[in-house]
């Protein structure tokens, strides 16, 4: 059975539909943009570094309608600073070497000189990307100026709070992702739901402390983010179940964003990626499936409506 508005109330969220990792590979770009031309999708994060990221900014600088995000990324590919400048992150290729729970260890556990070199290392390679993501997507100005994200959201990181906040007082963004969802139960298999719940409380912490500092900035982000418990699991059903919860909120007109992983599968010719197994789930293509059969557009249209490009920038 569907969640329901209340009677007599009209639908009241503001939606962007979004995919993260555009660029990381070929076989994801072609998916994302099949969903671009296709499905509610009207927004990309760009990862760069990767095998696709030239090619995929050059397709997106000619589609007007598309709102474009850099997706700043310590754990995923390949460097895009120097490797004599980001030598704590990566491997002697250039491969970044840490997954998200060896980072955390690292910026919790690490002693003093070599903390701060890492925390050096990953402000010179934001700043690589920031500088990189400009030269690359020569529309930013008239897009709406610089719109950032995080892979598996290390924006929000606290221990990166003063890189970010420094970054942003220097490349001053218009809009910055908050990954705020508030606990609910999707229907989801029980590891996968453990999971993707201790993963949504994690990130509502982070998120306090961010928010304040964007808040305090002046910058504009998201009031919740759908698709956190589910994550790369997103279906239909899961994503009502989390707009059912950002509903009972209460929040007036809320901005949310729905964060989708469409495509990966298995490319064969790829060089091989750190966690590629991650981008080789057949969720990737339940994904892809969700956002062209309608099935999303028809939750989407029970609670409120998608954004234009043009509106998220009001």
């Amino acid at each position: 059975m569907h969640q329901q508005n209340d009677v007599g109330k009209q639908p009241s969220m503001r939606f962007i539909v979004h995919a993260d990792d555009c660029g990381l590979t070929r076989q994801i770009s072609e998916d994302i943009f099949a969903c671009l031309a296709h499905g509610p999708l009207n927004s990309v994060s760009v990862i760069m570094g990767g095998s696709h990221t030239t090619e995929s900014l050059q397709q997106l600088a000619a589609m007007s309608h598309v709102r474009v995000c850099l997706h700043l990324n310590i754990l995923e590919g390949r460097c895009t600073a120097p490797i004599s400048q980001v030598r704590p992150l990566v491997d002697a290729q250039g491969a970044f070497k840490y997954g998200l729970g060896q980072m955390l260890c690292s910026l919790a556990m690490g002693a003093g000189a070599r903390k701060k070199a890492l925390l050096s290392a990953i402000r010179n390679e934001f700043e690589a990307q920031l500088d990189a993501f400009a030269s690359g997507f020569s529309p930013l100005r008239q897009r709406g100026g610089l719109h950032l994200d995080g892979h598996l959201h290390v924006h929000t990181i606290p221990a990166l709070r003063g890189i970010m906040r420094d970054l942003m007082r220097e490349h001053p963004p218009a809009y910055v992702r908050l990954p705020k969802e508030p606990a609910h139960l999707p229907p989801l298999p029980l590891a996968q739901l453990l999971v993707g719940c201790a993963r949504r409380t994690l990130l509502a912490h982070w998120s306090k402390g961010f928010a304040a500092q964007l808040d305090q900035a002046g910058i504009a982000h998201n009031s919740f983010l759908c698709g956190l418990v589910s994550g790369g699991n997103l279906t239909a059903a899961r994503a009502e179940a989390s707009l059912a919860a950002i509903q009972r909120q209460k929040e007036r007109a809320p901005l949310v964003e729905i964060m989708s992983h469409p495509g990966g599968g298995h490319d064969a010719s790829e060089a091989c990626v750190r966690h590629s197994s991650f981008y080789q789930s057949s969720a990737r293509l339940t994904e892809k499936t969700m956002l062209l059969d309608g099935s999303l557009n028809a939750v989407l249209a029970r609670y409120g409506s998608l954004q234009t490009f043009a509106e998220t920038q009001q």
